[in-house]
């Protein structure tokens, strides 16, 4: 795709060295006050996988109900070129690159908010978002990887790849409106989210004692413990060892609740971020993160992450 590449151009920072591995990270207090007004100027261009503006209703919904630091427009990824490099414009887009710990090759994806400063030549990335790629979505990356290309080369085929074909098991307009939000606030507060960032609400995450909790499918796909393998069709409440209410839906019925339903959600979201755990519930209604915990060098969603939620829970006077 020619516009890609293009736009590829003038995309010339090493993520490697610039983004952390929380599930939503912000750099709001580490750059300066003229770069803070320099975004707020700016309009914010969303652009999304091509298979996404089928429900582009839904992810105008999710922009709307969590993104007010900017005005903002949701543009096709073909016209990102245009923009790129214009002081007017922040953008959000998807990139990621291939690293190596111990002879593993390791994939991180990300949506990523960038400013770019025409006079330098460069560009600052304000915020990110790690997102999850299914098996198939992780193997072709690594295969483009160990491809004898150029770096720009390699890129560009990994821009083409996310936009037509990848799957990211936490990527939805639903999930999308919790994770703005959070790059909105922590921005907007000029704060900065590390890397290992763990949080829970005092007052919001013990109403999960008598609330049910909204988990997405996939969680359920991920989970190693035997207890938890169940068809994925069933909505039983699972009552030991989490022994408060968890109801299991699609993405898809997930998205209507987070986004159109009346009646406030908690749900969790699950993200395995190259060697990285990141466990996250949010309300739907404010879009707020009520707990985050992020877990170096771990694998799979366990029952037992569930458990240490309930142990909390019980533990918050």
């Amino acid at each position: 795709m020619p516009a890609i590449k293009r736009l590829l151009i003038l995309l010339l920072l090493s993520l490697s060295h610039t983004i952390s591995n929380a599930q939503v990270s912000f750099s709001g207090n580490e750059f300066p006050d003229e770069d803070f007004l320099r975004l707020k100027k700016t309009t914010t261009l969303f652009s999304f996988q091509y298979m996404d503006y089928k429900e582009l209703e839904n992810f105008e919904q999710a922009l709307k109900k969590s993104w007010t630091i900017t005005p903002y427009k949701i543009v096709q990824p073909q016209e990102l070129f245009k923009y790129a490099g214009d002081s007017a414009y922040s953008y959000f887009y998807f990139d990621g690159f291939v690293s190596t710990a111990e002879d593993a090759k390791n994939v991180n994806v990300f949506y990523l908010l960038k400013l770019s400063k025409p006079e330098s030549k460069t560009e600052l990335v304000l915020g990110s978002i790690a997102l999850y790629p299914d098996f198939i979505s992780t193997e072709l990356i690594k295969s483009i990887d160990n491809e004898l290309m150029s770096k720009k080369n390699k890129r560009s085929k990994m821009l083409n790849l996310f936009y037509n074909e990848s799957q990211f098991y936490n990527w939805s307009p639903g999930f999308l409106a919790g994770y703005l939000k959070q790059i909105n606030e922590g921005l907007l507060s000029k704060g900065t989210q590390s890397p290992d960032y763990g949080f829970y609400n005092r007052k919001q995450l013990p109403k999960l004692a008598t609330d049910t909790l909204y988990v997405p499918k996939y969680i359920r796909e991920s989970f190693s413990s035997a207890s938890a393998r169940q068809p994925l069709n069933t909505t039983t409440e699972i009552s030991e060892p989490y022994r408060y209410k968890l109801k299991f839906v699609s993405v898809h019925d997930l998205d209507s609740l987070i986004l159109k339903s009346k009646d406030p959600i908690k749900y969790i979201v699950y993200t395995q971020q190259a060697t990285n755990k990141i466990i996250s519930i949010y309300n739907s209604e404010n879009n707020q993160i009520i707990y985050q915990k992020y877990v170096p060098g771990s694998f799979n969603f366990e029952m037992s992450d569930l458990n240490e939620i309930r142990k909390i829970i019980v533990g918050i006077p």
